[in-house]
């Protein structure tokens, strides 16, 4: 696979993380601390929104530092542990990030929305088969708003591991859940082509095609490639335009330009 392939699958892949922020808010509240406890989930909500604000707009380290706030005042945050390792996550320290990832689910191990971030550093580490087993532990959680993005996941981990017919049933399988998602769209849409399911690959294509606005180069290439598969020649026009304008010096770009010239 060429690290323009890997770049993409990375991408896509990123799309399943989730902030901290996200998290189910909940507490185990004795009788005789309630009103503290209370005062302590509202300082944690104000400031995990506060921290996940900075960390959107470009500013992780002081996010750290407003997650730290919280961790002085409660050192069994799982839910501040959980965005730690987002987080660290995000900026490649890898170890930190398992590190904070392993405290929130030791104080929750049914955190859906963590296990499933954690399953992306493993991911990202190249331990899939432990990725795999979180992943599948998170789709086990029925009430999980996300269940669609770990069966999503798991199938990227299946094409890591070049078991292409599993991939697909999985990525299928995310889609039932949600019909729109994206990063399956485009998956099966990649899968279908290679295959030589030119209808499939141009159904899940369009749909992704739908929902998004703006394409890498590679991206276009395949949409391109499809478009000309099924004969819509309208598109092929539209991806390849769009190709030359935004992405002229790209090898995509150089390969349909290569294209073009076997045209009629």
């Amino acid at each position: 696979m060429s690290n323009r392939k890997n770049h993409l699958n990375k991408k896509i892949f990123q799309l399943c993380i989730y902030l901290a922020l996200l998290l189910p808010l909940m507490s185990c509240v004795s009788t005789d601390s309630a009103t503290l406890s209370d005062d302590l989930d509202k300082y944690e909500r104000k400031n995990i929104e506060i921290a996940t604000g900075f960390f959107r707009n470009g500013y992780p380290q002081r996010a750290i530092s407003r997650l730290g706030k919280i961790l002085k005042k409660n050192s069994r945050s799982s839910r501040a542990y959980g965005m730690l390792g987002v987080v660290y996550q995000q900026q490649g320290e890898y170890e930190l990030a398992q590190e904070n990832f392993k405290k929130s689910l030791e104080l929750k191990s049914n955190a859906s929305d963590v296990l499933n971030n954690y399953g992306t550093l493993l991911f990202a580490m190249g331990h899939y088969d432990q990725a795999n087993k979180a992943f599948e532990e998170v789709t086990q959680d029925i009430y999980y708003a996300h269940r669609s993005r770990a069966f999503d996941n798991l199938g990227f981990i299946a094409m890591k591991q070049g078991n292409k017919a599993e991939a697909k049933k999985r990525f299928q399988r995310a889609l039932r859940l949600e019909p729109r998602l994206p990063s399956s769209n485009l998956a099966l849409a990649k899968i279908y082509l290679s295959d030589g399911y030119y209808p499939e690959a141009f159904q899940h294509f369009q749909q992704f095609d739908i929902d998004n606005n703006r394409f890498s180069a590679d991206i276009l290439w395949l949409g391109l490639r499809i478009a000309r598969a099924v004969d819509r020649m309208d598109l092929v026009e539209k991806y390849g335009s769009t190709l030359s304008k935004l992405y002229p010096k790209s090898d995509e770009y150089r390969k349909y330009e290569q294209y073009k010239r076997t045209l009629p």
